[in-house]
Order: C-alpha cells, then sequence, then structure tokens
C-alpha cells in the first residue's frame, strides 16, 4: 500500500507561464508523487486582488511564488517571516520596456510609468531614470491599471513603459512585430535580487523540513526536464495557458527562458552575498529606513 503524498498547495505569481514549467512538468510527470507529495498549482484571481503573499500569510497556501522584495518587506513588517526556498531564475530576465522611448531617462519627462505597485518598484524605476542622467521626480506613476493587463496598457500607449519579463511578453512582442525598448536593471548599476523565488511562511508552516527538501529536489528535476526537453515542456504548458498560445510562441518563450533558470550554478540555489549586495543596495537608497535587515533569515537551500 502506498504511503499517504503530502498536500501542498502553491500560488502562482501569474497565469501558467514558462517561468512556471518546470513546477507543472514536476506535477503532471509524476516527479512530485514520487517524493510522495501531492502538489496543486494555484493562478492568481482575475483581478489580482491578493498577492501570493498575502495568500501565504492568510493560510490559503503552503508556498507563495514572490519577488524577493517580498521577503524583505515582510521580515521589516513583522508579520510573517517570508523565507525563499527556491530561486526559479537565476539570471534576472525582467526589464522595463518601452515601444516609444530609447532611453529611461525620458520617463522623467513628465512621462507615464504603468507600475504594479510592487514593493520598492517606482523607487528602482526612478533610480534607474536618475542613474541615466534624467529628472527621476519627473516620471508619472499609474498604479490603476490591472496588474495583468499592464502590457496590454503599453501596446495601446495608455502608459510609455511598464516591467514585463522579456521570454513572455517580450516574445510576444517580437511575434506581433512590436519593436520594444529594453531596460535593464544591471545595466543602471541596480544588483536586483532573485525574482521570482518560491517562499514559505517559516513562522507557521504547516511543511516540515523533510517536506520542504523534497519539494525542492523534486522542483529542481522538474526545471532541469524543461531545459532538457523543450518540446514536452511546451505541450505540458500549453494545457494550463488562460488565454491559450501557440506552439511556436511557447517554444520561443521556453528557449528564451532556459537561459534564465541556470546561471551554471545549481538549480534553485541562492547565494547569501548575492541577497546581502541587493538588501545593501536597498539600504543606501535609504528604503529599508533604519532597521537592519537580517539576510540569513532571508532565504534557506533546504
Amino acid at each position: 500500500m502506498a504511503a499517504p503524498r503530502t498536500n501542498v498547495k502553491v500560488a502562482l505569481d501569474w497565469t501558467p507561464n514558462t517561468i512556471h514549467s518546470g513546477l507543472f512538468l514536476a506535477k503532471e510527470t509524476g516527479i512530485y508523487e514520487k517524493h510522495g507529495l501531492q502538489v496543486e498549482l494555484l493562478s492568481p484571481g482575475p483581478d489580482y486582488d491578493k498577492t501570493p503573499a498575502r495568500r501565504l500569510q492568510d493560510g490559503e497556501v503552503d508556498l507563495a511564488i514572490c519577488p524577493s522584495e517580498s521577503c524583505i518587506a515582510y521580515q521589516q513588517s513583522g508579520k510573517m517571516q517570508l523565507r525563499a526556498i527556491y530561486a526559479i531564475l537565476q539570471r534576472d530576465a525582467s526589464a522595463i520596456v518601452s515601444t516609444k522611448l530609447s532611453k529611461i531617462s525620458e520617463l522623467g519627462n513628465g512621462k507615464v510609468y504603468g507600475s504594479y505597485n510592487a514593493r520598492y518598484e517606482d523607487d528602482i524605476v526612478k533610480a534607474m531614470i536618475k542613474a541615466d542622467g534624467g529628472n527621476a521626480d519627473g516620471v508619472k506613476l499609474e498604479q490603476q491599471q490591472g496588474k495583468l493587463s499592464l502590457f496590454t496598457s503599453l501596446k495601446e500607449a495608455n502608459v510609455d513603459a511598464t516591467w514585463i519579463f522579456l521570454p513572455w511578453e517580450g516574445v510576444e512582442a517580437a511575434l506581433d512585430g512590436v519593436t520594444l525598448h529594453a531596460f535593464r536593471t544591471e545595466d543602471y548599476g541596480i544588483p536586483y535580487g532573485y525574482s521570482p523565488v518560491i517562499a514559505y511562511n517559516a513562522s507557521s508552516s504547516k511543511l516540515s523540513e523533510d517536506v520542504l527538501s523534497k519539494f525542492v529536489a523534486a522542483t529542481m528535476e522538474g526545471y532541469q526536464q524543461a531545459m532538457d526537453d523543450v518540446d514536452l515542456a511546451v505541450r505540458t504548458l500549453a494545457k494550463h495557458c488562460d488565454p491559450r498560445r501557440s506552439e511556436e510562441f511557447l517554444r520561443r518563450s521556453q528557449q528564451a527562458i532556459n537561459e534564465s533558470y541556470s546561471d551554471g550554478s545549481t538549480l534553485g540555489r541562492m547565494s547569501t552575498q548575492r541577497w546581502k549586495t541587493w538588501v545593501d543596495w536597498l539600504h543606501e537608497q535609504g528604503l529599508l529606513g533604519d532597521e537592519r535587515v537580517d539576510v540569513e533569515q532571508l532565504f534557506k537551500n533546504p
């Protein structure tokens, strides 16, 4: 008789996309089951009225996919010990993009940035504008557009720039013949942290250390499979995309993001130095107040 499997609910940070390929592969090819886990992958609601971290805080899920900023912000607030256990991307695959602006400093000329209202996001954008010689106080922040439709707002010229994942919206733009000017944080001296990460509530987790270790090991296998077998990743993810995506789109997206899952180090693993460099930058910008952040409590590699 088979041993009972441990149920694990994971709040996704977006509707299913290639950031999540390894999770869906681990679930559908029996990898999680092999490790004694029954994993449920939950998309955000249509209005994105609650972040994955908030769903975790409220006890609706066991794990949340979120940016590293969320771990820092929750530690400072004291509301929850949000601790990362897996970095989905070792290389940052995001960028601020515009169809009209050729330099990010132009945002400071009264242009509109479509914001997700994420922690530190608007300050990062302003730091990039300043580093490019622009007027950081001149940008207009549009925070009322729906999070899931910000890229559409950009294409419809309701905003002048927004933050995207290049292997998803960037591929969509390329296939649609839309030229994007991409501005990456690293090009403006900003050591952006891991994003996204999979995190748990260390202050009240129902998951044991053993279960966390099994989840991480199985998830590594899933993402390795996505890198090794693009066709399988495409077929698996295609069943979950809403709206549906073409095979060509998913193939291009998977090929692009496979370059970001790993930087040559072990899949999912995080380094103290990278977390520290990111936290130090936030401190230098005056975004963390006087309180020191305990970097060692922000993550662990089970």
